[in-house]
C-alpha cells in the first residue's frame, strides 16, 4: 500500500509545472491530458499502459448516457474533489490523495469537480487493447 502511494506521490509530482506564475494565469485545460503511451510485453503483450491527467473545471459536471473504457481505469486525485460516478450508481466526491476505479467494461455516467469554486485533477492509468480508442458510447 505504502508502495503505491509513493509511486503516485512521485508520478504527481513530476507533472508540476516549473513556472507557477503562468499556470495560475492560464485558464484549466478540458479533457484528458494523453501523457504517456507504452506497449506492454510478456503475458500483457498486445496491450498499452497509458498515462493522462483529467482536468474538471471548477463546478462542472459531466453526466448522460456515458461510455465505456476497453480496459481497467485507476484513477488518482492530485487536486480539488473529483466526482466520479458508474453503471448509474450514486456519485462519490472523491478528494485529492485518494483513487478512484473503474472495471473493464462498466459505464461511466459521470465526472467533474465537487466544487463550485475549485478545479478537480486527477492522474489516471489505464490499461487498453493496443490501438484501440481509449473509450466508447455506453
Amino acid at each position: 500500500m505504502q508502495n503505491r502511494r509513493t509511486f503516485l506521490g512521485l508520478a504527481a509530482a513530476s507533472l508540476l509545472p516549473i513556472d507557477l506564475d503562468a499556470q495560475a494565469q492560464a485558464p484549466a485545460p478540458r479533457g484528458p491530458a494523453e501523457l504517456a503511451r507504452h506497449g506492454l510485453s510478456g503475458p500483457l503483450e498486445g496491450f498499452e499502459i497509458v498515462l493522462l491527467q483529467l482536468t474538471s473545471a471548477a463546478g462542472s459536471r459531466s453526466t448522460g448516457p456515458g461510455h465505456r473504457h476497453p480496459g481497467p481505469v485507476l484513477g488518482y486525485v492530485t487536486e480539488g474533489q473529483m466526482l466520479f460516478g458508474i453503471n448509474n450508481q450514486p456519485e462519490q466526491a472523491v478528494p485529492a490523495g485518494s483513487t478512484f476505479f473503474e472495471p473493464t467494461g462498466a459505464v461511466h455516467t459521470s465526472i467533474g469537480s465537487a466544487k463550485a469554486d475549485a478545479p478537480a485533477r486527477a492522474l489516471v492509468f489505464m490499461i487498453v487493447p493496443k490501438g484501440s480508442p481509449l473509450t466508447s458510447p455506453a
